[in-house]
């Protein structure tokens, strides 16, 4: 990640802190002490990751016999890697997911449906694809789910400033992340990879997530850049854009070469990705 990014993002604009469960949760992992209880106690404190929390394990996707309704037992049937995951998961939507409100160019149920479809699609091709049996398949969703964090951001933090630049974008039918960069002098994608290094994420998390509109300037990880703009086009494909009457992203078909799966194949799984996004058990 470019220092320049980095401090132009944290002078321009004040980025959403780390939830304290997140923190806490970070540095109790590599405690060899730990146990579950204690992970869960700490958790429970925060009722919205709680709640969250039991959702989604309890969700269709987890496909659990018996419902778990401890956050303990919760963190026992996970294990601590995947309850880290899930409760980055369950922060993101109580920090993020009930402040905005529906403007013109900007709806945040449409915004949340196109990250978790992303996050699914992402997951699901990497599951199918060679090319990703390294990667958990719970960091190919995260990734896919943070990739336009940096619009809510600048929605709730820069609302002046890039309320108009979705207008033009629509208007003149223009590429958003094109008129952010020349307008602000960086885009929603910088600004997501910025606040995915301050969340903990890893270093190819969050080179992916700057890298998504554009996988063949990323320097150390096309692979995993190339399946994000994949699974955003997807997403808008799908009848699930980021924003309201702007113009879908332009499509790179070369990131194919770096993907596993050639348009046929992901095509054909275009149907399991749609019965995962429905599995994930949203409210809507």
């Amino acid at each position: 990640m470019s220092s320049d990014i980095v401090n132009l993002v944290n002078r321009a604009i004040e980025l959403p802190t780390v939830p304290e469960v997140l923190v806490k949760i970070n540095g109790m992992i590599n405690d060899p002490d730990c146990s579950a209880d204690d992970v869960g106690q700490v958790i429970s404190k925060d009722p919205a990751v709680s709640t969250n929390i039991l959702r989604i394990v309890n969700s269709a996707y987890h496909g659990l016999q018996v419902r778990v309704s401890s956050v303990s037992l919760a963190v026992s049937v996970m294990g601590f890697e995947m309850t880290k995951k899930v409760a980055l998961k369950a922060a993101v939507f109580s920090v993020f997911a009930e402040k905005s409100k529906a403007l013109e160019h900007f709806d945040p149920l449409g915004f949340w449906k196109h990250s978790i479809f992303t996050g699914v699609a992402a997951r699901t091709l990497g599951e199918s694809s060679p090319q990703f049996a390294e990667y958990d398949a719970e960091d190919l969703y995260i990734c896919g789910l943070l990739h336009d964090i940096g619009k809510i951001i600048m929605v709730e933090k820069a609302n002046s400033e890039y309320l108009p630049i979705l207008e033009q974008a629509a208007a003149e039918k223009r590429s958003e992340i094109e008129l952010e960069t020349e307008t602000l002098g960086y885009n929603h994608a910088d600004l997501g990879s910025v606040l995915a290094i301050k969340w903990f994420l890893s270093e190819d998390l969050t080179t992916a997530i700057r890298y998504h509109h554009t996988p063949s300037q990323d320097p150390y990880h096309q692979d995993l850049s190339s399946l994000i703009h994949i699974a955003d086009h997807l997403a808008w494909t799908s009848g699930n854009p980021s924003t309201v009457g702007t113009p879908m992203p332009q499509m790179d078909n070369e990131v194919y070469d770096h993907l596993g799966l050639d348009p046929q194949q992901v095509e054909d799984l275009l149907p399991q990705i749609h019965e995962d996004y429905v599995a994930t058990g949203l409210p809507w």
